[in-house]
Formats: structure tokens, sequence, C-alpha cells
């Protein structure tokens, strides 16, 4: 029985270790094109009253959040249903197949799975108007090894105040030597409605989750599986999906210069460093099998660790 429970240890020990180096790892870097320079311009159809950066508690050290069970009305699942509905002036193609048209090929991926297969962003159509314009998240993400989940809603002052703060960061960081556009930022909006969506979003350089999918079940779950309690809350990581850090938030006013960014564990930064992606794709669904042979094995030893313990 000794021998049985030394067994479950060193099982369950060696599924720790790699478990914690692989949710820590990260991807080598790739170039794509530039991003917009600057989308405070508005959003075409919508009534764009600019928001005032300035509220907020300036001037105060700490980063405040705003508690999202206090200050936040709950979204009735009618809302919801009407902005899925709503004409959200979205620059698509007709989603109908034509004759002789090809079809694209289903995305994949765990990126897909936790955003979906559509994203949002702005393309300007003159100085003084834009459009959102959907794409696919897979071409969105391609050659990025960090992304950044950004929880913030235009209702939220911390957040007014800290969004421009993050969007000179978003900017320092995609312009480094060698480092150039491989930092993304999905935006994951807490706002009440569609058009507070819009123009908060105009303050914004990066990617947005529609809002039907920010306000319902997936924007819930994504809250949750990132421990998100209080907003703005900035989760960041890597191109497999799996997370390098929940803080970055308080991390940025502490490293505005990026010197540490994106503030991995010194233990996934040697392993990133010594494996290469493929390697790193192989060892993770061994990870993944050997996380359903331990469990399997636990649970056929459970009757018979439960036995001996009523027998002593």
């Amino acid at each position: 029985m000794r021998a049985l429970k030394q067994l479950i240890v060193l099982l369950l020990m060696q599924l720790s270790f790699m478990l914690c180096v692989e949710s820590q790892e990260s991807n080598l870097i790739e170039d794509r094109q530039e991003n917009t320079d600057d989308t405070s311009d508005v959003i075409e159809d919508l009534d764009l009253d600019l928001i005032d950066e300035s509220t907020g508690s300036a001037g105060n050290d700490e980063t405040p959040q705003m508690d999202l069970e206090e200050t936040k009305n709950n979204v009735s699942e009618e809302e919801v249903s009407n902005v899925s509905e709503e004409d959200t002036s979205l620059d698509n193609k007709d989603q109908t197949s034509t004759p002789g048209e090809t079809k694209k090929p289903q995305q994949e991926g765990p990126l897909i799975d936790l955003l979906g297969p559509s994203l949002l962003s702005l393309k300007m159509v003159d100085e003084s108007h834009a459009q959102l314009e959907l794409q696919d998240t897979t071409d969105a993400l391609r050659g990025k090894s960090v992304i950044g989940l950004y929880f913030s809603a235009d209702w939220c002052g911390p957040c007014r105040q800290f969004t421009p703060e993050l969007v000179q960061f978003y900017k320092k960081m995609n312009s480094r030597r060698g480092k150039k556009d491989t930092f993304e930022i999905v935006w994951v909006s807490q706002c009440r409605d569609l058009e507070s969506f819009g123009q908060y979003f105009t303050h914004m350089n990066w990617l947005a989750l529609p809002p039907e999918e920010a306000m319902g079940q997936r924007g819930q779950m994504l809250s949750e599986k990132y421990k998100v309690k209080g907003i703005p809350h900035l989760a960041l990581l890597d191109e497999m999906g799996n997370i390098i850090t929940l803080d970055a938030r308080n991390q940025i006013p502490k490293d505005k210069a990026g010197i540490g960014f994106p503030w991995r564990n010194p233990i996934a930064s040697l392993y990133v460093s010594i494996l290469p992606k493929s390697l790193r794709t192989i060892l993770k669904a061994q990870i993944e099998v050997l996380k359903d042979s331990v469990k399997s094995k636990i649970k056929m030893l459970l009757p018979f660790m439960t036995k001996s313990k009523q027998a002593a």
C-alpha cells in the first residue's frame, strides 16, 4: 500500500511541474503589418460624444478597480438578444455562398475556443468616420506572441484613467526593435449597450470581442476563467492560450518602459528559450495524455484507498 501511495505522489509531482512550465510557455515572434496609429475618430451611424478621459482617481498611486458586482447593472437576456439582433454597421461580405466561391477552412485552435471565430477592428473611412470591420480570429492574431484580454467599460472611472496609459504602452511594445507588432489586445467589453461600446472603442487601437459575445455567455466564461473581480483587468496569454500573467494591469504602472514585459515566470522563460515551438507543441500533447492517465489511475485507486482507511 505504501508503494502505491508513493506512485501516486510521484505522478502528481511530475504532472504539477510539467503543467507549471507548460502553462507559462510562449512562442517566438513574427512580424506583421503595422496597426492603425490613431483610432480616436467616430464610428459611422453612432452618436459618439467623446468620453472624458480625465475622470477617475488621478494622482493616486494605487491601481483602482470598479467592483463588477457593486457598480455594473446586470444585462438581461432580452438586452443581449437585442444587441445580437441589432445592426452593428459591420463591414461584412454576404455570408451566403455564391457559385464558384470556395469556402474558407474552418478555424481551429485554443484561441478560437476562447475568443470565437471573429474579432472586431476599426477601419477608417475618412478623417471623421470609421467602420467596425469583422476579421477572422486566426488572421487577426497571426504572428502574435502575447495576447492581452482587456476587461473594461465606459462607465468605469478607473478604466477611463487606465485606457490611455494602456494605449501608449501598447504602441511602445509594438515598436520595439526585433519585436515589432507581436503584442495584441482583445477588448472584452463590459459596456451596457451598443452605443456605449462604439463610443469607447474609438479610444482604443486594438481588437475587440463582438459586443453580443462580450455581453453574453462567452464574456461571462472569460471573466470567470481569468478571475475578473473588478475592472480594469488585463490578462496576458501566449499564442496557445496559456496564461502568462493575470496581473498586467498592476504591472504596467510599475514598469512603464516594459523592461520585464510580459512578466513571465523565470522557469517558463528558460523553458521557452531552450525548447523550440515544435517540441513544446509535442510536450503539451504529451502532458494532456499524462493528465488523463493520472486522472484515470486516481479514479481506479480511490476505492482501494477508501477501503484501506476504513480497515485501519
